[in-house]
């Protein structure tokens, strides 16, 4: 009687470790660092900031469908003539969380507020298309990957917010009131 019981505990015991490993490794963020491999101008840089410049993150969408961060960074540089990507982060249609630069890096992502943002651009066209759920589950872990780097408050925007443009579209911007602060 006291064997069975025994084995009962450590069969309970290895589950429940099993879960709490599983429930870890879907809280953990995996991020691609490609800030030495993306395309940028060989006479053009960006400037940088101070990391406590840093308050707010501004949604974007790639507005096309089938493209990557190579993509966006080979015609920011070709075909707009910038120094280099415009957004700091590029999620894939995969969920791939793709760093383009350092944090402490000013890349164009919205005009005005460039020194003070961080721009996550998802692939896709959210116009045309919902955001894959793989995407919102890295733009959720990403953005309480940066709140727990970043001391400081980070509200989340879209671009849209911005300008006179629907970027992110209303498929991923729908999305954006999750991540605000109550």
């Amino acid at each position: 009687m006291i064997i069975k019981h025994k084995k009962s505990l450590i069969i309970g015991a290895v589950f429940l470790v099993v879960i709490l490993l599983l429930f870890l490794s879907d809280q953990r963020i995996k991020i691609i660092d490609k800030t030495n491999e993306l395309m940028r101008s060989s006479s053009l840089k960006y400037g940088t900031r101070l990391l406590s410049q840093i308050n707010q993150i501004v949604v974007h969408h790639s507005a096309s469908i089938g493209q990557t961060a190579e993509d966006y960074a080979r015609y920011h540089v070709q075909s707009k003539g910038w120094p280099g990507i415009g957004y700091t982060f590029i999620l894939e249609i995969d969920g791939t969380i793709v760093q383009a630069h350092p944090l402490n890096v000013v890349s164009y992502n919205t005009g005005g507020v460039n020194t003070r943002t961080i721009g996550i651009c998802l692939s896709g066209d959210f116009t045309k298309q919902e955001p894959s759920p793989q995407q919102l589950k890295s733009l959720k872990k990403l953005i309480k990957y940066l709140r727990k780097t970043l001391p400081q408050q980070l509200a989340v925007y879209g671009h849209k917010d911005y300008g006179t443009t629907s970027c992110p579209g209303p498929h991923l911007y729908k999305h954006l009131k999750q991540f605000q602060f109550a």
